[in-house]
């Protein structure tokens, strides 16, 4: 454990070395899960609470206000339109009906925060037309935007230290107002699990008016190259993140993680195993005088072989844990040490010898690494 503290150490405070350090911090076991996941044979499950209706074509304001309407026209008990629409237009009867809209539509239309400083967001984007009877809600991924993966959601930031609540969080209550959530100020991972959404076109509103009726129906872009963001899904765009994050609130289905003093203690428990298992295994075929017990006693091929099956057992433990329990284990912290365990001992054994060579009679003289 010492060892990794001191890499874990050198990685992020050497300048040439923080490519690790960011790969490191971006990595997560959770993604495997997910993969395995979407490659089993099971058939596709779809979304029965929310449906998306995709807007990519449509370039003029009055054309996506009339689908607002539409949508509005086929009874769903909520709306969330993920489109800024940051200044007024040249085209004024366009924007005259798309404040229209907005206002009698009751959606919750998106925006952005932005200037991420001192833990609060110091300014935002948002639609020219909102007003106290229009609701928007931030889209912005959880933290800071930093991060290249997005793997979690907040459903409360704030503006100069004032509360802003999320265009998720807001959409989902009015869907279900029993889909509150107590803490609104921490990070939620978003449940990625196998399910689909279904995606309507702009055209085919009405023609779809018993699916999209008493759903939680998003607008926005499935095609737009500039919103699509990176996840263990691999790209896909925001609109289908911000359903992922809604579906995981509804379901109540967040995935919880680990604290950290807990996964620090399970490392170390983690940790002392392998070096149990690995030092009695060592002791055992060493004992043995067969030609096959001398050949593997000294075969740092084997004693790796039996650490990568150690290692492929936690694995397989978390990710039943993850799968049955939607609990995360980030096994980063306890891979690591189990990998170095072999180092770990080397480097030991070498201060034992060093020290008994010099300081005979000393208190390792009976050390078996002596």
């Amino acid at each position: 454990m010492l060892l990794l503290g001191v890499l874990l150490w050198l990685s992020f405070n050497i300048k040439f070395l923080s490519p690790i350090a960011h790969a490191v911090r971006d990595f997560s076991l959770s993604d495997m899960y997910y993969q395995i996941d979407w490659d089993s044979d099971r058939p596709m499950e779809y979304s029965s609470d929310v449906v998306i209706v995709d807007i990519t074509k449509l370039y003029d304001r009055d054309e996506i206000a009339n689908v607002v309407d539409m949508v509005k026209d086929c009874s769903p008990k909520a709306i969330g339109v993920d489109v800024i629409f940051e200044k007024k237009s040249y085209d004024e009867a366009a924007d005259a009906l798309l404040m229209e809209v907005a206002d009698s539509s009751g959606a919750v239309f998106a925006k952005k925060l932005t200037d991420y400083h001192n833990d609060t967001f110091n300014s935002q984007v948002r639609s020219f037309f909102v007003s106290d009877g229009v609701k928007d809600g931030f889209t912005n991924a959880a933290g800071d935007m930093s991060t290249k993966c997005v793997r979690e959601f907040r459903l409360m930031e704030t503006l100069d230290n004032v509360p802003q609540y999320s265009l998720v969080s807001q959409v989902a209550e009015l869907y279900d107002s029993t889909a509150t959530v107590e803490d609104k100020t921490l990070n939620y991972r978003i449940n990625y699990r196998r399910l689909e959404f279904s995606v309507i076109g702009c055209d085919d509103v009405y023609e779809n008016r018993e699916l999209l009726k008493d759903k939680l129906v998003l607008i926005g872009m499935m095609s737009e190259e500039s919103d699509m963001h990176l996840t263990p899904l691999g790209k896909i765009p925001g609109l289908k993140i911000l359903a992922y994050s809604i579906q995981t609130v509804l379901e109540k289905k967040n995935i919880k993680t680990i604290d950290d003093g807990s996964l620090m203690a399970l490392s170390v428990i983690i940790c002392f195993i392998t070096v149990l298992w690995q030092f009695y295994w060592i002791r055992f075929i060493g004992s043995r005088k067969s030609f096959m017990g001398v050949l593997l006693s000294n075969s740092t091929l084997f004693s790796s072989f039996l650490t990568f099956i150690w290692l492929a057992l936690i694995a397989w433990i978390t990710y039943v844990v993850y799968e049955k329990y939607d609990y995360n284990i980030p096994m980063a912290m306890i891979l690591a040490p189990v990998v170095l365990v072999a180092e770990g001992r080397n480097l030991y054994a070498s201060v034992v010898k060093a020290y008994s060579r010099t300081m005979p009679g000393g208190i390792f003289e009976n050390s078996l690494y002596n």
